[in-house]
């Protein structure tokens, strides 16, 4: 979840009622959300949360504007690709990419195609999973 400062509306469906909020991730118990993305669909994403610490699980729908990763390389070349594919053209590259949440916009397998701007340079493409940092834990370094 990329930290907003607020609770995050949980839906049943991609257009109905909020059945509950997901609480951002706690840095003061360190219990982090970790989410796992079914699929995408328009401006929402089905998702499988849960906070490890206090054992909350929960399943629905959030807007895509709360899903976020961060790279797991923060010096170097990060590549984002045109296809979810290593052997697709490079879309965009970014020299020592900043350890910030990059947008995710849409998912295929393991793969995220992400949006980062950047000094009003705006990157966008899928992001290899090797690249990304999934682990809320650590800097994944």
């Amino acid at each position: 979840l990329i930290p907003q400062g607020e609770k995050v509306p949980l839906y049943k469906k991609s257009d109905g009622k909020t059945i509950k909020w997901i609480i951002e991730n706690d840095t003061i118990t360190e219990d982090y959300c970790s989410l796992t993305i079914k699929k995408i669909q328009g401006d929402f994403a089905l998702i499988s949360a849960w906070k490890p610490l206090a054992n909350i699980r929960s399943e629905g729908w959030i807007p895509l504007k709360y899903l976020g990763i961060r790279p797991a390389v923060y010096s170097g070349e990060l590549y984002l690709y045109e296809k979810p594919d290593r052997n697709s053209k490079i879309n965009s590259t970014i020299i020592d990419p900043e350890w910030a949440y990059y947008q995710i916009l849409d998912c295929c397998d393991k793969w995220l195609y992400v949006v980062f701007s950047d000094k009003g340079v705006v990157y966008e493409g899928w992001m290899d999973p090797k690249d990304q940092c999934d682990n809320p834990y650590s800097t994944c370094n």
